[in-house]
């Protein structure tokens, strides 16, 4: 339950402290005094979005902290997910500060508005005189009827399942495009990948053929040359070596340090000389004159330099990626349509077991509908709609929409259930707002919250209504906190603790304040409800009465 709420610097508001009773809280006041901004004010603690405009001061920062008792409401999970600890008493905080930027706490721990919202929703609910319209709209048509016929972890089961085949089907229509857009360039790429897989690439060996190309274009100038390089260097005269041989002959015959030195530098060249000769000799018998092998050569080199100017690739290791890259796109192709294949198979009994569950789900709503009715109508009769009859429509088709396979219309029938016509074109203001608080009302004994703030619900609605509206709420508030804010005093009667609402002027402002009302001040506030200002005896007799229950 909400034990209290500080609002510092916000609205007309410079700093407000409100305390808050289990059971039945009221809150009164004129019109334009600032309960509205209250409400607000609360909103932004529950994680609302706010900015800069919302304060006060421009200058200050604005802090809103609204306290709870959170023991016996089992939401010790909600602050394991976001890690926090949990305590019997949270504090959930706000602050904004004067250049627009915004900070929420949890128990003094930071978080963002996401968390502080998700902790907010399990612990108070507001209903305004707006939420009337929200009996217009399907989700919490479907949603109270689901919560009051017992199937609404059915509904929340078929929804996930729901949203798990749309989004299967979604991707299979992206898989069926994507298969669209490779069999466009399956042929093309079906003749790149044969052409470059029947140039054997993986058993190219660039520099090799470069070398082998080389040596065949000059096979009959190499062999020449490496004759007559042997004839120089090893012939019967007049050689390279014979005359090395004779220069070394010759230095031997001089015994002297210096020509011993150079005798064994020449020796060294000769050898390296025999060293040369031997090599020529191997070389010049391992080239041999091969114009089918250069031929084909050259078509191999040819076909090389075609295919990698063709794809713009440096060398044949970029032609074999090419390739690869060739190949995975035609395989993703074939296994492409297998997948869909699956995937379609898949989502057909997606489908089947979808619409089974609708149908389950369908008959549960179908065979609840009139016991949940009966439950709504007494309520209305308590509230002076006797003849007033609440309908939930239900029709089924084999169509699978958000909530199953129904089509739902809430109807309301004034002449004792003999017609029936679409809620939204039946209601008057006021009826709608009974309509609503009676379905609060059942759906209370389901939805356990610490804490309900019904603010101006009762619109449209005086005297002795307005005495079994508050009643019905009075009645909840026996296993829920309940905030009432009021113009009436049938209601504002009803409450255990009443809290006035007022402006405080002076000559340079005006701001909002909050007291507590007691005694005769309460007494008075509820009078002046009955009579306005002119505060009569009468009306302060009848606040007496009314307060007396």
């Amino acid at each position: 339950m909400l034990l209290s709420l500080n609002v510092k610097n916000y609205a007309l508001i410079t700093d407000v402290d409100m305390h808050f009773d289990n059971g039945m809280n009221i809150i009164t006041g004129e019109t334009g005094a600032g309960k509205s901004i209250l409400i607000g004010a609360l909103g932004l603690a529950l994680g609302k979005r706010a900015d800069i405009s919302s304060l006060r001061n421009k200058e200050k920062k604005c802090v809103i902290e609204a306290i709870f008792d959170v023991r016996g409401y089992s939401l010790e999970h909600v602050y394991s997910t976001h890690d926090l600890d949990y305590e019997m008493q949270t504090i959930l905080r706000r602050e904004i500060t004067s250049s627009g930027k915004s900070r929420s706490f949890i128990n003094d721990t930071p978080v963002n508005l996401a968390t502080l919202n998700e902790l907010g929703s399990c612990l108070i609910e507001i209903h305004s005189q707006h939420d009337n319209l929200q009996l217009f709209k399907a989700g919490f048509q479907y949603y109270s009827l689901d919560v009051l016929a017992g199937c609404l972890n059915e509904q929340r089961s078929y929804s996930g399942a729901l949203s798990t085949w749309q989004k299967d089907k979604m991707e299979l229509v992206q898989l069926k495009e994507k298969e669209a857009e490779f069999a466009k360039e399956a042929d093309f790429n079906q003749f790149l990948f044969d052409e470059l897989s029947t140039a054997d690439l993986d058993d190219i060996d660039e520099i090799a053929l470069n070398e082998e190309q080389e040596l065949l274009e000059n096979a009959e100038d190499l062999i020449r040359t490496f004759n007559d390089a042997a004839q120089l260097l090893s012939g019967t005269e007049y050689t390279i070596s014979a005359q090395l041989q004779e220069l070394r002959n010759s230095l031997k015959s001089q015994k002297t340090s210096l020509t011993e030195n150079l005798t064994e530098r020449i020796n060294s060249v000769i050898i390296e000389m025999q060293d040369i000769a031997s090599e020529i000799d191997k070389s010049a018998e391992g080239i041999e004159v091969n114009p089918e092998r250069l031929s084909e050569l050259n078509d191999k080199m040819g076909q090389m330099f075609n295919l990698k100017s063709k794809h713009r690739a440096a060398d044949v290791a970029e032609l074999m990626e090419l390739r690869n890259n060739l190949e995975e796109k035609l395989g993703a192709t074939e296994n492409l349509s297998g997948e869909i294949a699956i995937r379609e198979q898949s989502i057909a009994k997606q489908q089947l077991d979808l619409l089974a569950n609708a149908q389950m789900l369908s008959k549960k709503r179908i065979r609840q509908a009139a016991k949940i009715e009966k439950n709504i109508d007494e309520l209305l009769a308590q509230l002076g709609m006797q003849h007033s009859r609440i309908k939930y429509d239900i029709t089924e088709n084999n169509e699978l929409n958000a909530f199953g396979c129904n089509e739902l219309v809430l109807k309301l029938s004034s002449d004792k259930g003999n017609t029936f016509t679409d809620l939204k074109k039946a209601a008057s203001g006021g009826e709608l707002a009974r309509i609503n608080l009676s379905l609060k009302s059942v759906l209370a004994d389901f939805v356990k919250m610490p804490c309900s703030i019904y603010d101006e619900i009762d619109t449209g609605v005086s005297g002795e209504i307005a005495r079994k509206v508050g009643g019905m709420m009075k009645q909840m508030s026996d296993s829920q906190q309940v905030i009432v804010i009021t113009h009436l005093p049938q209601i504002a009667s009803l409450g255990a603790n009443h809290l006035f609402v007022y402006k405080s002027e002076n000559a340079k402002t005006v701001e909002t304040q909050v007291r507590k009302l007691k005694g005769d001040e309460r007494i008075n506030e509820i009078a002046k409800m009955i009579s306005g200002d002119n505060l009569t005896e009468h009306a302060v007799e009848q606040s007496k009465e009314l307060l007396k229950g």
